[in-house]
């Protein structure tokens, strides 16, 4: 009797709190840097910040595209790849992982911080 009182308890547990979205959130801080610092930094088009800097980016499971760019230096991109948040698994048995898929909490980027040498334009 105990030990069912124990596995259901352990069992009810995990559906509980095993969500990804609840351990890991649906967002991420991700940080940038530059050599020379003082680049801008655009996600997808859309202006973040100055480096050295850190923003906050919702997971979503879609690699996104980051640009520094900063006066008399060549601008860079890369890519900013997510990957599958172990985390997620955690939930299957609650709700087959479908609300950590939706929220992006299934998903996390790695790496979560990104460094441009910007080389002079010539």
């Amino acid at each position: 009797m105990l030990k069912k009182v124990l596995i259901g308890s352990v069992v009810s547990a995990g559906m509980m709190f095993g969500s990804a979205t609840i351990i890991s959130g649906s967002s991420q801080n991700v940080s940038f840097n530059s050599k020379p610092e003082g680049a801008t930094v655009m996600v997808d088009g859309v202006k973040m910040c100055t480096t050295p800097c850190t923003v906050t980016l919702p997971k979503s499971g879609k690699e996104k595209s980051v640009t520094m760019s900063k006066e008399g230096y060549e601008t860079n991109t890369l890519p900013i790849v997510s990957s599958y948040n172990g985390v997620a698994l955690l939930n299957i048995f609650w709700d087959l992982s479908t609300t950590d898929l939706i929220t992006g909490a299934a998903f996390e980027y790695k790496p979560n911080n990104y460094f441009m040498e910007l080389r002079p334009t010539k």
